[in-house]
């Protein structure tokens, strides 16, 4: 019986999509990424989801494409032209859904893997991570906008760094850099990323929605613009019905402290 290759759980609010080929450190091919991303679609248009989760089984995050099957490929542009489609497809779902994308980053997370932490709203990961950039080992430039992201989150000077010296980014760089900043032991990852999960799920999913779209929408937007966008946004929020009962909350709080 062949195992499935993407396995997804709902937790609660929280839909879990997990990257189920352990044996070869959860590398991508074209099954797992059209998988995977089927499962995210389906998790973005379902009504009792209001947070996603990517996550990989056995040792890895994912090590990216899974170049065994590039190199035993007749045309291996056109099997790396697939990926890459995919992949982008990806990268837009999760930058474009209104509900926040976690990436729970199990020790490794290297090209595509990590293109695709990059590209989700909040990373969590075990002690000891490792951050690899892996394409420009084998002659390749990138894909799933890793490009993009890398120099916005950590600078230009070190992402070319990373990317052209093939570096690691090791647990306290990336805590430093800002880039992980929650980690966990390794028993411990699954069940602390649920609950993180679940504490961005307890906002309401407009609040949620508009917060993703705002600090998105920011790069390269006037601040006068940005201004008018975010009154806008919280003075909407304040007719939302979740705002009185999330007040009243916060109030009785301070009501039992004083």
């Amino acid at each position: 019986m062949s195992q499935e290759i993407v396995l997804t759980e709902a937790r609660g609010p929280v839909s879990w999509i997990i990257f189920n080929r352990p044996e070869v450190y959860n590398a991508f091919n074209l099954d797992l990424a059209k998988g995977a991303f089927s499962a995210l679609v389906r998790a973005v248009d379902d009504p009792a989801t209001r947070v996603i989760v990517f996550a990989g089984a056995g040792k890895s995050f994912s090590v990216g494409a899974d170049v065994t099957e590039v190199t035993a490929a007749p045309d291996p542009t056109r099997i790396i032209g697939e990926l890459a489609t995919i992949a982008h497809r990806a990268i837009v779902e999760v930058r474009q859904s209104p509900k926040p994308v976690l990436a729970a980053v199990n020790r490794l997370a290297a090209g595509y893997g990590l293109a695709l932490a990059l590209a989700s709203d909040v990373r969590v990961a075990t002690e000891r991570v490792r951050l690899r950039y892996a394409y420009s080992t084998i002659g390749l430039t990138g894909d799933g906008g890793i490009n993009w992201t890398l120099p916005r989150l950590i600078g230009t000077a070190r992402a070319l760094e990373v990317a052209l010296l093939g570096e690691d980014i090791h647990e306290r760089e990336a805590e430093k850099m800002g880039i992980i900043t929650k980690f966990f032991p390794e028993d411990r990852l699954i069940e602390e990323t649920q609950a993180i999960a679940e504490r961005i799920a307890a906002i309401p999913a407009k609040t949620a929605s508009a917060i993703k779209r705002m600090v998105y929408g920011s790069a390269g937007m006037d601040l006068l613009v940005h201004l008018s966008v975010e009154h806008a946004a919280l003075l909407e929020a304040t007719t939302a019905p979740d705002f009185g009962i999330m007040l009243d909350r916060l109030l009785a709080g301070f009501s039992k402290k004083g």
